[in-house]
């Protein structure tokens, strides 16, 4: 019987299909670009939001693993700060330091966000790192979207 009193089965909501081990490899390639195509870029590594090393360009796992578990850690806490200011959900999070700076972003996706954090150095410049930030973010959801969508390939 469902909670409601009546003997209808109850249907849990529907849950996004993983990702692909294709959309995985096409989400390292996104990354890989980021960092070649950008002065100053490092690494860049995409996480769930709890934590969980989706693909990075850091050649050790381990490596991805920590920063993936802190970018989760560090989204949560810019998420409860700006809502306690009042403020909508936070965009994106800089932290600057004489050895660089570290961006990390929301990518707002329909299975959950995922957090892309971009490591750099002092050589950097922060217009052009944000304006790839968000455009390395949107090919992201556009090859999710792709995935939801069932396509076998990417462009």
């Amino acid at each position: 019987m469902s909670e409601h009193g009546n003997n209808s089965p109850v249907v849990p909501p529907a849950t996004p299909a993983p990702l692909r081990l294709v959309t995985i490899a096409r989400l390292a390639d996104i990354l890989g670009e980021l960092v070649r195509a950008s002065p100053g870029v490092v690494s860049a590594t995409l996480a769930s939001v709890d934590g969980f090393t989706v693909a990075s360009t850091l050649s050790n796992s381990q490596d991805a693993d920590k920063l993936s578990a802190m970018s989760g850690s560090l989204s949560a806490l810019a998420g409860v700060l700006t809502r306690e200011a009042g403020h909508v959900r936070p965009e994106r999070l800089i932290l600057e330091s004489d050895s660089g700076q570290i961006v990390s972003m929301n990518v707002p996706m329909p299975a959950g966000d995922l957090v892309l954090t971009v490591v750099t150095t002092p050589s950097s410049v922060l217009g052009k790192l944000l304006w790839s930030c968000r455009n390395t973010a949107d090919l992201i959801a556009a090859a999710c979207a792709l995935q939801a969508t069932g396509a076998t390939s990417f462009p």
